[in-house]
């Protein structure tokens, strides 16, 4: 089914992309995957070229190295997350996430509409957190619901098969990568955020080694990859699920019942010190 298929990877450094690789090296496909930094070796029907999507002169480059080149399943792993309570967050910070997020991704779907066919599906990694029901992440939640928006209309325009993964928290690097990215970020969590800020440091950390395994989320993408009529998203793990859920809650209920629970969870925290 996949046979001779042209597949390209966005951000394939990432864990869950690994993962996927591996899987997609089972089947007799050309895999196309882009890093923007430690790019491994050329291997058959593997080749590893740069690209970083927040710079439009990479694109440049790129372009030569998949010319006439026209692919069955694009998958988009490239991301950021920014935390920081409203009141205290930079615009600059907001600035950031979206432009990787947002800007740069409908920037490469302008980019890679030439080199798909009717045929082609685009698949992008959403998250839970699309649903824009966590606190303190709220940056990371709009850019995901934003991006899931452009997904869709881009597939309303051309016609292309768009798919959203929604995973629920995945035992990744990118917690601490993000953790790293939100260093300076956490004085933001000061005086009335100090105990949550504390909270989510600790649960970011714990995040990195509880959930879901990069293979459970890289079976369903390549699901959606050997699908004829893949499904619009892709919901994966319990925490998932129980996000979607929120859509049917009266804001009300759901504001208190997302306050009462992280109250309850820093106060657990706290005392467990």
């Amino acid at each position: 089914m996949l046979k001779n298929k042209n597949i390209l990877i966005i951000g394939a450094n990432s864990d869950i992309a690994r993962s996927l690789i591996k899987y997609l090296f089972s089947f007799n496909v050309n895999i196309f995957a882009t890093y923007r930094k430690d790019i491994p070796e050329t291997l058959d029907n593997f080749l590893p070229l740069f690209l970083d999507i927040c710079d439009e002169d990479s694109y440049l480059e790129f372009k030569k190295n998949i010319k006439n080149t026209k692919f069955d399943a694009v998958v988009n792993f490239s991301g950021v997350a920014i935390t920081s309570p409203v009141s205290n967050l930079k615009s600059d910070d907001l600035r950031h996430q979206m432009e990787v997020s947002v800007i740069a991704f409908s920037r490469f779907l302008s980019f890679i509409y030439p080199y798909l066919n009717k045929n082609s599906k685009m698949i992008n990694i959403s998250s839970m957190a699309s649903f824009g029901i966590f606190p303190f992440i709220s940056p990371y939640c709009a850019a995901k619901a934003a991006a899931d928006i452009i997904l869709n209309a881009f597939e309303l325009e051309t016609g292309i098969k768009c798919v959203s993964i929604k995973p629920g928290v995945v035992k990744t690097k990118f917690w601490q990568y993000c953790i790293d990215l939100n260093k300076d970020n956490f004085e933001n969590f000061s005086n009335e955020y100090s105990e949550i800020g504390q909270f989510l440091l600790e649960n970011a950390k714990n995040n990195a080694n509880k959930g879901l395994l990069p293979d459970d989320v890289a079976k369903v993408i390549l699901k959606a990859i050997k699908s004829k009529n893949p499904k619009k998203s892709y919901l994966i793990g319990h925490d998932a699920y129980f996000a979607s859920f929120s859509r049917f809650i009266p804001k009300s209920i759901l504001n208190f019942l997302i306050t009462k629970t992280l109250n309850y969870r820093v106060r657990k925290f706290k005392n467990g010190k």
